[in-house]
């Protein structure tokens, strides 16, 4: 882990992940800044194993 970040792999595909956002177009890659009160993190399913 670099910098103690983590990362979580969408199980999606780009199109799907720019919809989830509330956009209208493809999405690659995804910082979370400051997830504020969302708990977007903890809605995350758990992952078994490491990719």
């Amino acid at each position: 882990m670099l910098a103690k970040i983590g990362v979580h792999h969408y199980s999606g595909n780009n199109i799907e992940l720019g919809t989830a956002c509330g956009k209208y177009y493809r999405v690659c890659t995804l910082a979370i800044i400051d997830p504020g009160d969302s708990d977007i993190i903890r809605s995350m399913p758990e992952q078994t194993g490491e990719k």
